[in-house]
């Protein structure tokens, strides 16, 4: 059964019974997405812990409110139409990073990744240099499996804390997750809440020189200065999708403010007032043509939001 606006609004003034965290109705998704792109969202909350997130979607499940968690909203591009759903952000919330050993660090879910890799930094703990740089939360990261430089998320990682409803907090061992290239697989509602990463110890100063190298790569080969969602493909094994959208002639194509990066061409970028449809029409070209001259189908690395999906 369809949920009605008055049962976000039922909910809405539940949360603020019940929670310390922000609590916003009709929410303009852009002002939450790295796209700058996105449609109102009937209800967004802000869990300040683990306990207030437990409460947010306990009462979505029992109450029959489609949720879904996001982070800084790196790797989404979210439609145009109004979104009737409970959108959990957890960027307010879940941040503490500690120490649990001389190699070991915990992070929580909504910490910013730029902050881990800096708090690595200065511990002297290295491992995670060649996320210097990347967008989004710890939570994201690892639910995408993100990488660069030949390495991921995965490679770091010895668990995740999870919360999934009813059954409460638990934890998975590495060799019990099953993972792949750009993604991290998860039981249906299940939610990371944390990560704990194993690592190594380096002088601060060789990990600073080595973050200084990733940042500044990333700065020269990718489009920073405009909003995207990041790689827009997966690269193909053996191959890589940018190269591929070059070579078919659509390096720098523009529809409306949506265009193929002139930068790198697996980014389509924002350049004002990009609309989800522009961009879904670009990717749409961009796999018929590389599937009609190259042979190859390529798979999306964002996540659209918005298609009842």
């Amino acid at each position: 059964m369809k949920a009605k606006s008055t049962d976000f609004d039922k909910a809405a003034e539940e949360f603020r019974k019940q929670i310390s965290g922000r609590v916003e109705q009709r929410v303009l998704m852009k002002r939450y997405t790295s796209f700058r792109i996105g449609g109102l969202a009937e209800l967004m909350v802000f869990p300040r812990n683990v306990e207030e997130l437990a409460l947010v979607v306990g009462y979505c499940e029992k109450q029959g409110l489609p949720w879904r968690v996001i982070g800084k909203g790196t790797n989404l591009l979210i439609l145009d139409r109004e979104l009737e759903e409970v959108v959990v952000n957890l960027q307010e919330g879940l941040k503490k990073i500690e120490r649990t050993g001389e190699q070991s660090i915990r992070a929580e879910a909504g910490v910013h990744l730029n902050r881990l890799v800096k708090f690595c930094q200065d511990s002297g703990m290295a491992g995670l240099e060649w996320a210097a740089g990347i967008p989004g939360t710890v939570g994201g990261a690892i639910r995408m499996n993100a990488g660069a430089e030949k390495k991921e998320m995965a490679g770091v990682l010895s668990a995740v804390e999870i919360y999934r409803w009813p059954e409460g907090r638990y934890v998975s061992l590495k060799n019990e997750l099953n993972y792949g290239y750009r993604r991290f697989e998860l039981a249906p509602g299940a939610i990371i809440i944390a990560g704990q990463f194993e690592l190594t110890r380096d002088e601060p100063a060789e990990i600073r020189k080595r973050v200084r190298a990733c940042l500044n790569k990333r700065r020269a080969t990718q489009p920073v200065s405009f909003p995207s969602a990041g790689s827009v493909f997966k690269n193909p094994e053996g191959d890589f999708a940018g190269r591929l959208i070059e070579e078919v002639g659509l390096k720098g194509l523009r529809n409306g403010d949506a265009q193929v990066s002139e930068l790198h061409a697996n980014f389509i970028i924002n350049r004002g007032r990009a609309k989800a449809s522009q961009v879904l029409e670009l990717i749409d070209l961009i796999r018929r043509k590389v599937r009609k001259e190259k042979g190859i189908n390529l798979e999306l690395e964002i996540e659209i939001v918005g298609d009842g999906k």
